[in-house]
């Protein structure tokens, strides 16, 4: 779903359209440019194509440059995510690069693929999937990532903590705990695990899991004090798990131990920082970077 920039003299119209759930953003952002204010995982993220482990030894394939060989094996699909996903575009490259033009790659959703991967793996079926790490699938399942000989997906990259302009300015509370707010790979992996494991509400879960972590907890606030009514802040993010997993963490965090009022909204990819440029959101802790978010950072940053 595309938004669209409409200009009348110099006066940038933000247009809110609401379809099947998704809030779309438009706006002039010529001259906004978005901030990185921390780091949620330094160089531990990575993504790529998965298999079931069986499939490697039972086709005895470990690279993506083996899979045209055995694309029927596979139905000819690569399930995807969705639409506009950073890794979507690498797929999409991938396949260019590496000859697989008996495949198609599914568009669908995070939710979509892992029930596929699931089902598939639950009756012992081929399939390839995009995924990433950190999340909890991995720790569920026996899976492996195909070699990538010519580094599409990179190699490791980091997740970052963006703003709208202007924010850490504004308010240097908020710029002192998002440049706190950062997890070690395992740590991360555990708040994930522990919210998908958790038959609650993600919020909730991953309010226990901070409240299961206070020194953690200790180094994003420092000495920070609770003052009521700080203001509101909206963080955006994608239906991904690590980014629900860390923006419901942080809005527990800001809401309980800080003092402010804070709103999730989840977006599309594109939109996400389309409004984070317009200003209409004010934080993401869902950046891929340098790779499969790099073609938002050239836009907006």
């Amino acid at each position: 779903m595309n938004s669209k920039i409409i200009k009348i003299g110099a006066v940038a119209i933000v247009i809110i359209l609401v379809a099947a759930g998704v809030v779309l953003f438009a706006g002039n952002t010529d001259d906004s440019k978005i901030e990185k204010v921390g780091t949620v995982l330094d160089n531990g993220a990575k993504s790529g194509l998965v298999v079931p482990s069986y499939v490697v030894t039972e086709l005895n394939i470990t690279s993506i440059s083996e899979l045209e060989e055995y694309a029927s094996e596979f139905n000819n699909q690569i399930i995807g995510i969705d639409a506009g996903a950073g890794i979507m575009a690498l797929t999409e490259t991938a396949i260019e690069n590496y000859d697989l033009d008996s495949f198609t790659l599914v568009t669908s959703s995070e939710a979509t693929m892992l029930a596929a991967l699931i089902s598939a793996y639950d009756s012992h079926e081929v399939i390839v999937v995009t995924l990433w790490d950190p999340h909890w699938v991995g720790g569920e399942y026996d899976l492996v990532y195909l070699e990538d000989p010519d580094y599409v997906y990179g190699t490791t990259e980091s997740i970052e903590s963006w703003s709208r302009p202007g924010l850490s300015s504004e308010d240097s509370v908020i710029a002192e705990i998002m440049s706190n707010y950062e997890y070690a790979l395992p740590e991360f992996n555990s708040l994930l695990s522990y919210i998908a494991d958790s038959d609650k509400d993600i919020a909730v879960a991953a309010g226990e899991w901070v409240e299961a972590h206070p020194d953690l907890l200790n180094s994003w606030i420092g000495d920070i004090e609770y003052q009521e009514g700080r203001g509101t802040i909206t963080i955006g993010l994608v239906d991904w798990a690590c980014a629900m997993g860390s923006s419901n963490a942080l809005k527990y965090v800001l809401e309980t131990y800080v003092g402010y009022d804070v709103t999730l909204m989840s977006l599309n990819v594109g939109v996400m920082y389309e409004g984070l440029s317009n200003g209409e959101i004010d934080l993401i802790t869902t950046a891929w970077l340098p790779l499969t978010h790099a073609q938002y950072i050239d836009t907006y940053a």
